[in-house]
């Protein structure tokens, strides 16, 4: 766990800011350039934000900003870019970060464990903000942070996750052929590849989001109405599932339910693959595919309509645009952004240093001076 400050002045226990940036690289990128803009209209967006909207509690004209927030980072599915929000959110209030030993997962095949946090140098410092990629554990990550802090997650069309899970994670060396292939394989001979351990060592592989979200293999292949009730139980713990498609709506509802002014999740997109690294599946690959990741694909349906129902209640706090406006101010801050602080987005492979993301795969930033 660390301390961050606004100016990067210090971090507690053994570590310097270097250090954090070989945690988390690609989620780091864009924490040095960023400032909270001013705007002469932002008094109508901070109104605006007044409100904390949840479904189990009640609706208050006024709110206080959180900063108890634990985030379950799940693969591929735009998490960087919600992680690095969270992390220029601890710079700026000055809040404790958990990390683990070494490295940037908190667990990697066993469910989380605050005992990842607790044995550190810096395990006696109470923990602000959970953020990095574990396999989530609601009744560990409370035990850690107190039962009073804000959990949500991000999910994505289960199908193109899958594909650039595929492509990321190198699993074609676990299966032995390409996506297509694999998808072949799907067809002719599904026992073979479901017997197959995950790949990565066990951290990657089918159903990938159930898998992140601490759900146990075994249940996969279960009657629709088991599936059913532990997505139901996934639902119940967590305040808020953004949509990456949605991305958008998601960090306005985001922004709103933490009672954040709207600037706090401006950010630029991170870790986007180029688009001759991606795979175009037919129609009926994606059919393949999309029943093969059955528990996902409940899971990303479940929450597409939960998610609906969010905005639909937003906008009923407001003027029914409510959302389209405040989504219209956040690309105005995005653009800001951009023109302030991006020279040119440019390949990975063209990056040095603490911009450098893990994949060449991906795009990075040349980043203003």
């Amino acid at each position: 766990m660390i301390k961050l400050n606004g100016h990067f002045g210090s971090i507690r226990g053994r570590f310097s800011i270097r250090h954090l940036f070989l945690f988390s690289a690609s989620a780091l990128l864009v924490i040095v350039t960023y400032r909270p803009y001013s705007n002469n209209n932002n008094s109508a967006v901070v109104a605006d934000n007044s409100q904390v909207i949840d479904f189990d509690r009640p609706t208050s004209k006024e709110c206080r900003p959180v900063n108890k927030i634990a985030f379950m980072k799940t693969h591929k599915c735009a998490s960087s870019t919600i992680e690095n929000i969270l992390f220029r959110h601890a710079l700026r209030e000055n809040l404790n970060v958990a990390m683990p030993l070494k490295g940037n997962y908190l667990s990697r095949t066993e469910l989380f464990n605050r005992s990842s946090v607790l044995n550190t140098p810096w395990g006696g410092l109470a923990v602000d903000i959970f953020t990095l990629h574990n396999r989530w554990n609601r009744e560990q990550v409370m035990a850690l942070m107190g039962p009073s802090t804000f959990a949500f997650s991000v999910v994505r069309d289960p199908v193109d996750q899958f594909e650039s899970l595929y492509n990321y994670m190198g699993l074609s060396a676990t299966y032995k052929t390409d996506l297509k292939g694999f998808v072949r394989l799907l067809r002719t001979n599904q026992s073979v590849i479901n017997h197959k351990p995950r790949g990565g060592l066990g951290r990657f592989g089918r159903n990938q989001i159930a898998f992140d979200w601490g759900v146990s293999p075994k249940l996969f292949d279960k009657d629709p109405d088991v599936i059913r009730d532990r997505i139901q139980q996934l639902d119940d713990e967590f305040e808020l599932v953004l949509i990456a498609e949605r991305m958008e709506e998601s960090l306005v509802l985001l922004a709103d339910r933490l009672c954040w002014p709207l600037e706090y999740v401006t950010h630029l997109d991170l870790n986007v693959r180029k688009p001759e690294r991606t795979v175009r599946l037919e129609e009926s690959e994606r059919h393949v595919l999309g029943r093969w990741l059955n528990f996902d694909t409940d899971i990303y349906e479940h929450f597409c309509r939960r998610f609906d129902d969010h905005v639909a209640r937003f906008n009923s706090f407001g003027q029914p645009d409510r959302m389209e406006e405040q989504v219209r101010l956040l690309r105005q801050f995005n653009l800001r952004l951009r023109e302030r602080c991006v020279i040119q987005r440019v390949g990975n492979e063209k990056l040095r240093g603490k911009f450098l993301e893990t994949h060449n795969d991906t795009f990075g930033y040349l980043i203003q001076p």
